[in-house]
């Protein structure tokens, strides 16, 4: 029986490889009689929407149209949406880029206001944004007092006099708080158009399995030989970072930027591959093996299975793309395992007042 509800309609901004689309998808998995159609996405990058292509799909299975530009986009020209997603770069407020927040220098900072500037027009019911955790730090109050002005005044709240209602429902999340071994911190942030119900959380119930870096380490023989260091390459690594020694029991990693191994078995964020900051220690009991993370790898601990093996299903097409490029896709994406988390939770809370969307 085909269900009645209305196909929630999405606009993927800042799209990457698609984690939205990607998380939808798992959710769809979940519960049948959730529709969503992703009607239109925007990604500047020509990898990325290349990846992004060779993945998503309309619901008529055809190409989704990319708006690559976002600060070029006339709202006019979108379809008609009913959720907006989108990591707006990060780069202007983490402790990796410049901390710049609205003065970033190539004007990463102002995108928000284009997220606005959209929104304004094409007033979505939901807006879905996620960012790196030092958006919240007391440098950037006033761009998060900016914010939620902003989306205040588009009546994303259901009191407009009432200041203490924030249009803005916004949670720290982890990684591996919710079955991915990676501890990779993001701020999460999502708005209702007129305002979000009483006791609202965007915090699930944390998942834990007991599960490992070591456990989403590719089998033997699927690591490309290229990413194993040398003998001499993993001496001076250990002379340089003063470490005694890489013979371990169990596979860790070990994080460049700290000069640690990290002992309690998580990987550190999976980051772009020129921050250079991670690297993977093979257990082996009569030598030391070093090497970097490969592809599928970085990928699995995102989410998604990228290699054809026995009891793993295939979630993502990597094509032809070079290590580094897949790499900077990995780095930038959205956990699509925490975003299916998420947004399951979210719905749920949606579906007595949106019913017309949600029947979960």
């Amino acid at each position: 029986m085909v269900s009645k509800k209305k196909v929630l309609r999405v606009f993927e901004g800042f799209a990457g490889y698609g984690g939205a689309s990607f998380g939808l998808r798992k959710v769809k998995e979940k519960h049948k009689k959730f529709n969503y159609n992703v009607v239109a996405y925007s990604e500047i990058d020509k990898y990325a929407s290349e990846l992004f292509n060779l993945n998503h799909k309309d619901i008529k299975g055809k190409l989704i149209k990319n708006f690559p530009d976002i600060t070029l986009i006339n709202p006019d020209e979108l379809p008609d949406f009913d959720l907006f997603t989108g990591g707006f770069p990060c780069q202007p407020f983490s402790t990796a880029g410049m901390q710049k927040g609205v003065d970033d220098p190539y004007g990463r900072g102002t995108l928000f206001e284009h997220i606005i500037r959209i929104c304004a027009k094409k007033k979505p019911r939901y807006i879905l944004m996620e960012n790196v955790k030092g958006l919240l730090s007391n440098k950037f109050y006033e761009t998060r007092r900016q914010m939620i002005k902003m989306l205040r005044e588009l009546g994303y709240v259901a009191n407009p006099d009432d200041p203490n209602e924030s249009p803005l429902a916004m949670a720290v999340l982890n990684s591996k708080d919710y079955g991915i071994p990676q501890n990779r911190e993001r701020v999460w942030m999502f708005a209702r158009l007129g305002g979000l119900p009483k006791g609202f959380s965007m915090i699930p119930a944390q998942q834990k399995n007991n599960l490992y870096m070591a456990d989403f380490l590719d089998p033997e023989g699927y690591v490309p030989t290229e990413l194993y260091l040398s003998t001499k390459q993993i001496e001076h690594l250990k002379f340089k970072h003063n470490i005694e020694s890489f013979l371990v029991d169990k596979a860790l990693c070990f994080d460049v930027y700290n000069k640690k191994i990290k002992r309690d078995g998580y990987s550190i964020t999976i980051t772009l591959p020129e921050h250079n900051s991670l690297r993977v220690i093979e257990a082996h009991e009569d030598k030391e093996v070093v090497r970097k993370m490969s592809v599928a790898e970085q990928f699995r601990l995102m989410g998604l299975e990228g290699l054809n093996i026995e009891g793993k299903k295939v979630d993502i097409d990597f094509g032809n793309q070079s290590y580094t490029q897949l790499s900077k896709r990995a780095g930038n994406g959205w956990d699509v395992n925490l975003v299916k988390i998420l947004m399951e939770h979210i719905f749920n809370q949606l579906k007595d007042i949106d019913s017309d969307l949600f029947d979960f």
